[in-house]
């Protein structure tokens, strides 16, 4: 339960990239890495909707893709190193420490011009976890952000539990209240 308290926190600090325009399977999870746009879309092909798009939540655990493309900009001349990192340190994460996350799979740095920019894992632990994205220029600059996001936390049937649990209780005291006005 800590998890979800402190990712809802996370969702609030100004210092993390918030990329999501919109609702959860909205392609316009947009990430800016300096000048350069950049649309992030999850996939992880479970539930019922197995083409829906991700992004700072993915509901199940199991194989998990991120994709990267241009929003506006012509990539061909510059590719991007990519990081997945784990949670490491929960005082880390508040402070934005740079031990709060720690490597769990690298790819080498990608050309958008030759292939589909893409990390993959087969993440079988619920917590936060992040994309370190390194846009290298065709000048050799290079611009780093990192992308936080929730793994393995069903939010929706979480909120329904929540709402049914909180009915019971309504419920409840409504009948507890009309048997005390009889008596």
């Amino acid at each position: 339960m800590k998890v979800f308290f402190l990712g809802c926190f996370l969702m609030f600090l100004p210092v993390m990239v918030h990329a999501h325009a919109g609702p959860h399977g909205n392609d316009e999870c947009i990430v800016n890495i300096g000048d350069t746009e950049l649309r992030l879309s999850g996939y992880q092909f479970k539930g019922s909707n197995p083409d829906r798009h991700y992004c700072h939540h993915f509901p199940y655990l199991g194989q998990t893709i991120i994709k990267l493309d241009s929003v506006t900009a012509d990539l061909n001349n510059m590719a991007v190193e990519l990081q997945l990192l784990k949670r490491q340190s929960w005082l880390g994460l508040i402070l934005n420490a740079d031990d709060a996350f720690s490597v769990i799979k690298q790819q080498e740095v990608q050309y958008f011009s030759k292939q589909v920019v893409s990390i993959d894992a087969d993440i079988q632990e619920r917590d936060v976890y992040a994309l370190r994205l390194i846009l290298h220029d065709a000048n050799g600059k290079q611009i780093h952000q990192q992308f936080v996001f929730l793994v393995g936390f069903p939010f929706a049937q979480i909120m329904v539990a929540i709402a049914v649990l909180l009915l019971f209780i309504l419920g409840f005291v409504v009948f507890k209240q009309a048997g005390s006005k009889r008596q």
